[in-house]
């Protein structure tokens, strides 16, 4: 039978130890990086939104045109915003834009993806990119499911009821796709870190 002696039970614990430091050093940077990403991702949408135009063109515009598509109603440029010709008309304007909801999924798509490390800056640019035309295509069936709300549902209550049933549309559409999302970008986006960063 074999003793350990003292000496040998320090080492394996400075052993232990520094695996334990090197793990939390590594979920240190992660955290970081993805801190970071979302912070920028979330202000380079932001940005992105703000520029003159771009609210009402690509998210009003662009929801509305994939909306018509989606429903096979054709989609008209008026002055408050974009008229869907559908049996009962709907108005896309800048309160429909999903401009807010492109800026979460921005900030959660750079977080997963700059939880990865390095080029921090480049993944959070990628989750702005990324972002774009899924935000456009989930805005587009929250407004068709508006459209159907007020084609079958509304006439049928009294009036009042009509903005709160609105918003719950919206929460019903996003809330759902935005978990999903997250769901997606937790399996696929962070699950391989890079040789440098383990």
């Amino acid at each position: 039978m074999i003793k350990e002696s003292p000496d040998m039970l320090l080492d394996s614990d400075r052993v232990e130890a520094g695996v334990s430091s090197d793990k939390a050093g590594t979920e240190g940077k992660r955290l970081f990086h993805g801190v970071l990403g979302a912070v920028l991702a979330g202000l380079g949408a932001w940005g992105l939104v703000s520029v003159a135009g771009c609210e009402e063109m690509v998210f009003c515009g662009g929801s509305a045109r994939i909306a018509g598509f989606l429903s096979g109603n054709p989609v008209t440029r008026i002055g408050e915003g974009w008229l869907i010709s559908a049996p009962l008309p709907v108005v896309v304007t800048t309160a429909c834009s999903g401009a807010a909801y492109f800026v979460m999924v921005a900030a959660l798509a750079g977080w997963h993806l700059s939880r990865r490390g390095r080029n921090t800056v480049v993944r959070a640019g990628g989750a702005v990119l990324a972002a774009l035309p899924v935000v456009l295509a989930i805005n587009a069936l929250r407004i068709v499911a508006v459209a159907q709300l007020h084609r079958w549902v509304l006439p049928r209550l009294p009036e009042a009821h009509g903005p709160f049933l609105h918003m719950l549309t919206g929460v019903a559409v996003f809330l759902p796709a935005l978990i999903l999302a997250n769901l997606l970008l937790e399996k696929y986006g962070c699950s391989h870190t890079e040789p440098g960063n383990r």
